[in-house]
């Protein structure tokens, strides 16, 4: 019997990254719309302020910063789809990345994560945007502050991470 995708660990814990999102644009006085089927779906949130004068598209990922590297990435193919979505329908592509572990809530348009940088880190030169299996990551150095998480939160977040706990808890 196989699992359905609401039930799926992983699409809860996005899910939640999703509505702090959510409730912050709102805050911020943004119109965000949601997909209605569930399921996949080609982004998170296509947002307008109520002026009409700005849209965008949010993409939320509910996942920590890597753990020995300054930096935080999605997959290759979805990184191509949002490229894609830009280009093809010129709208802004913000990505949101909220962290349970450092209790934030940060991000950037992708066009200035893409932008090449190179960021020291313990002794050698990184290059950014940096692809290594499938995932093309971003420096934390080139993302704003979007917010801060409640403790309540946080402790939601973790409680659903799929991060192998023993490797968090003996490399940190």
């Amino acid at each position: 019997m196989s699992i359905k995708w609401e039930d799926r660990i992983t699409v809860i814990k996005g899910d939640t990254g999703e509505k702090i999102v959510t409730e912050y644009l709102i805050k911020r006085g943004y119109i965000p719309y949601s997909p209605e089927p569930v399921g996949a779906h080609p982004f998170d949130r296509l947002c307008a302020t109520p002026d009409k004068k700005h849209i965008f598209v949010a993409e939320i990922k509910s996942k920590p910063a890597r753990t020995h590297y300054p930096d935080t990435g999605i997959n290759i193919s979805h990184y191509r789809d949002y490229e894609n979505i830009q280009r093809a329908h010129n709208l802004v592509v913000f990505l949101f990345f909220v962290d349970e572990v450092s209790k934030q809530i940060y991000g950037n348009k992708l066009s200035t994560l893409v932008a090449p940088r190179e960021i020291r880190h313990h002794g050698q030169t990184l290059k950014y945007p940096l692809q290594h299996n499938g995932i093309i990551y971003f420096p934390l150095e080139a993302m704003k502050l979007v917010g801060t998480l409640t403790d309540e939160q946080s402790e939601v977040l973790e409680s659903l991470s799929t991060r192998n706990k023993a490797y968090i808890v003996s490399n940190n």
